[in-house]
């Protein structure tokens, strides 16, 4: 019993894991505050969560910011160019669901293209950030070899959405029904997703390496 209160037992453990979430959360949140920096943020979270899903690394201020530095000239506008993508999707969706008139087939039409373009664009981001995180590239080749890892690893990337989708419904539930365990989400916020998704992601990019590295 005493061994799994020690500073290396599974109790001390998984706290200090919650509390490198909480970290991570308030200082990809910080910096992602200017707005323009949201790109550089975001693949340093990433950057942390896949060493944290494996116990690597340093601190979580020191990776992220080591991270931060090295990626804020690309990943400002990548960050950019993913929110305006990301906006014109969702305002052309609201628009032909709610505001477009015509036919109901053409209406069908349009809307199912779009979810189409959505989930595209959805499942490249699962991976955009890793990958810049990890693999040195222009912003053309990551966008292209993020959507060709989405494509080619459907079961993690199917997994990764379902994942994201029920905790997502989760945290949307806890805010209007149960604002006690809404909490928990105010806590880890979206980092949760990352380091969620890094179990996922971590293997791919693993793959990944070996192939660069035998070629």
């Amino acid at each position: 019993m005493n061994g799994i209160f020690r500073y290396d037992g599974p109790v001390v453990t998984f706290f200090m894991k919650l509390g490198d979430m909480i970290i991570l959360h308030m200082i990809w949140l910080l910096c992602c505050i200017p707005v323009v920096t949201i790109g550089p943020s975001t693949v340093a979270a990433h950057y942390v969560a896949l060493k944290l899903v494996r116990d690597e690394g340093r601190s979580v201020p020191h990776m992220f910011f080591k991270s931060f530095k090295q990626n804020l000239r690309q990943g400002i506008p990548m960050g950019l160019i993913s929110l305006a993508v990301g906006g014109m999707l969702g305002l052309d969706l609201y628009l032909c669901v709610f505001r477009m008139e015509g036919s109901n087939l053409f209406k069908l039409v349009m809307t199912a293209a779009l979810i189409f373009l959505t989930i595209l664009y959805l499942i490249t981001m699962l991976y955009v950030w890793a990958v810049m995180a990890r693999f040195e590239n222009t912003i053309r080749r990551t966008f292209l070899n993020a959507f060709l890892l989405a494509l080619s690893n459907w079961g993690a990337t199917s997994a990764m959405l379902l994942l994201d989708i029920l905790i997502g419904a989760a945290a949307f539930l806890s805010v209007m029904f149960l604002p006690q365990a809404a909490v928990v989400f105010a806590f880890f916020g979206i980092p949760l997703l990352f380091v969620v998704n890094a179990f996922k992601l971590r293997p791919v990019l693993d793959r990944c390496q070996q192939m660069k590295e035998e070629n």
